[in-house]
């Protein structure tokens, strides 16, 4: 645990409970990092000898053949110097299914902790949907957790589940580091209902995450838990051994893609799903990372118990998407999770592993597996950079709302001749081409390059604005003027770049944005220059 970090009832407390203002957020459009196994969902703990241990489900882990539906498997090496893996244990060795009739297991959150001068593994196990009916992955009905005291070759659990009637059967151990950071006391996120949006609306949508906590050697003890019941005016979290107490650390409610396209009738995601909470020493945060079926969401929070606030969205579109062994390598997945053990030490960069099974290519390669993606959160500086040319050129990081294959270099690769689009059909918001630096650019023009002739789409049908992100906010640019003027129909095409002026400020990041136009509802980009 970083002792920069006052401690509280066994967490680490951030030493800035303002919102964390990021500079840069960058998430890689697809896996880069894959290993040499099969399954979904990979919730880890980092383990005193050094090891990730993981658990899969649906696959055969790190073997080739026996397929099961939960497996534990043992993870060594770095995403820089390469993944190896071995699977442990599977099947009915490591959890039971409490109504075998029409549920199978899914396992949902990991945790290591040290008793006695040893390590003992805990895993949380759902019921999940598995009748093949409408209501399949729909309905998570109960959950336990089960333990192993050899490193996860054998595993051990009660006569009943932990937990029932819907109510906090998504369980997700909080990743304090390794070996719970040496910490006293387990934290656990949970959710009602089922692990991601309920498609056939069996139970409700889950918009709430919920937070409980238990001494760390009574883990398989229901009754030696505690919920979160709310916060005092002082701040002090307050906690009620009573579930029915219990009171959401989270809520969001928003809805993400809310018109089908393309013959997927699943539309209208919460983003409220499993994933993973994470302890981030060097940006002194704890972050959420979760999905909407298209997107990725991130948020952060500096105690366990809140505020929470949303930090980052990544939307990927909509399907299809290409494997991550692709030239246009463009995907996002589910049950995204952040290992504490691949995080930098200044926190700036971490390693995301999630899975995408519908369809899981094996042409572009399958990333149906532990895979991984680089993420960047940069906070940055204050210090305006100091900067001559196209600033595009100058440690620019795109910033874009979704991009149909996946090729976000292509705004700043200096080249006019290769051009990219926004993902086509129905979204979720306006188009933005942009970017972000780590530190502030003084800048007063830019030059927007489309991409060729599309009769279906690619033009802006609004705008574009111009907007400029100053102490963390987006305003628009005063003194705005376009040369040549936009037209917003398909004759925007015809032009080889547009010029717009306004001006000069001091920003660390710009943007166009605008709703997109042409039956397919997409706009085009080949270059997007920044100037002083």
């Amino acid at each position: 645990m970083n002792e920069q970090h006052p401690v509280i009832d066994g967490v680490p407390i951030s030493l800035s409970p303002d919102a964390l203002r990021l500079r840069v957020a960058h998430v890689d459009q697809a896996n880069t990092v894959l290993t040499a196994s099969d399954g979904d969902l990979w919730p880890s703990a980092w383990a005193s000898d050094g090891a990730l241990y993981a658990a899969a489900g649906d696959g055969t882990g790190f073997a080739r053949h026996n397929w099961s539906d939960i497996l534990v498997n043992r993870i060594d090496g770095t995403p820089d110097t390469g993944l190896v893996g071995e699977r442990l244990a599977d099947g009915d060795a490591v959890a039971p299914i409490w109504d075998s009739s029409r549920f199978n297991r899914k396992p949902t959150g990991m945790v290591c902790v040290n008793l006695d001068g040893k390590d003992v593994l805990f895993l949380a196990v759902q019921d999940l949907c598995c009748d093949g009916t409408a209501d399949m992955f729909n309905e998570a009905h109960a959950a336990t957790i089960v333990r192993s005291d050899d490193q996860g070759r054998t595993w051990t659990w009660g006569g009943n589940p932990m937990f029932s009637d819907h109510v906090f059967t998504t369980v997700m151990f909080l990743d304090l580091g390794q070996a719970n950071g040496n910490s006293a006391w387990v934290y656990a996120f949970g959710i009602d209902g089922n692990w991601r949006t309920s498609f056939s609306k069996k139970v409700a949508d889950p918009t709430a995450l919920y937070l409980g906590r238990v001494r760390a050697e009574n883990v398989q003890d229901i009754a030696a838990w505690e919920f979160y019941a709310g916060t005092a005016t002082d701040g002090t979290p307050q906690w009620s051994s009573s579930i029915d107490h219990k009171r959401p650390v989270l809520v969001d409610e928003r809805r993400f893609y809310p018109t089908p396209a393309f013959g997927m009738t699943a539309h209208n995601f919460t983003c409220i799903a499993q994933g993973s909470v994470v302890w981030n020493p060097g940006l002194g945060r704890y972050i959420y990372s979760t999905w909407s079926e298209y997107t990725f969401e991130f948020f952060e929070a500096p105690v366990p118990w809140g505020p929470w606030r949303h930090l980052h969205s990544h939307d990927f579109g909509h399907f299809p998407w290409h494997g991550p062994r692709s030239p246009l390598a463009k995907h996002g997945g589910y049950a995204p999770t952040i290992p504490s053990k691949f995080i930098s030490v200044d926190g700036t960069e971490m390693w995301l592993q999630s899975n995408w099974f519908v369809p899981a290519s094996s042409r572009g390669g399958r990333a149906y597996c532990f895979g991984l993606r680089r993420i960047r959160f940069e906070p940055g500086t204050d210090v305006e950079a100091v900067a001559s040319g196209n600033l595009a050129l100058d440690g620019a990081s795109p910033v874009v709302s979704r991009v149909r294959e996946g090729q976000e270099s292509v705004l700043n690769d200096n080249d006019r001749t290769i051009a990219e689009d926004s993902a086509f059909g129905p979204g979720s918001g306006e188009d933005v081409w942009g970017y972000e630096w780590a530190s502030p650019r003084r800048m007063s023009r830019v030059v927007y390059v489309p991409g060729g002739q599309d009769s279906l789409g690619g033009w802006f049908a609004e705008g574009p604005r111009v907007e400029a992100r100053i102490d963390g906010q987006w305003h628009p640019v005063t003194g705005l003027t376009c040369e040549p003027a936009y037209p917003h129909d398909f004759t925007a095409l015809e032009h080889d770049e547009y010029t717009f002026t306004f001006d000069t400020i001091v920003a660390d990041g710009i943007r166009l944005i605008g709703e997109p136009g042409g039956p397919m509802r997409f706009t085009s980009i080949a270059e997007l220059e920044v100037w002083p």
